[in-house]
């Protein structure tokens, strides 16, 4: 029953990401969604069977990887908003590119949308 367990755990992170995101609660919920992700592909990969399921599971990661992305770009926005007393209006900020601040997290995504 360990397909069970690992796909509990994921839908256990994504109802709670869904919360902390309905909530207000952006960092947590990124990073809830996350999670539910990398038990998601975990589960796709290793326990579940079934071309359709796996389909089913993997355009819901999709959307999942949206909403984090989403949610990381706010938060960096508002970090940036913070650190800065006199913010200044940024156009590139709000342009549609997948460029600029490349990190830790960016890598994770991009992994794990590799993956997908």
């Amino acid at each position: 029953m360990a397909s069970s367990k690992t796909m509990q755990k994921a839908i256990e992170n994504a109802t709670i990401a869904t919360e902390k995101d309905q909530a207000g609660q952006y960092e947590e919920a990124y990073r809830y969604y996350q999670t539910a992700v990398e038990y998601f592909l975990h589960a796709t990969k290793y326990e579940v069977k079934g071309d359709k399921a796996i389909k089913s599971i993997r355009q819901r990661c999709a959307g999942y990887l949206d909403r984090a992305e989403s949610l990381k770009k706010y938060l960096e926005e508002k970090k940036t908003a913070d650190s800065n007393p006199n913010p200044k209006p940024v156009a590139a900020k709000s342009g549609t590119g997948k460029g600029g601040g490349g990190g830790k997290d960016t890598e994770e995504e991009d992994k794990l949308t590799s993956s997908l």
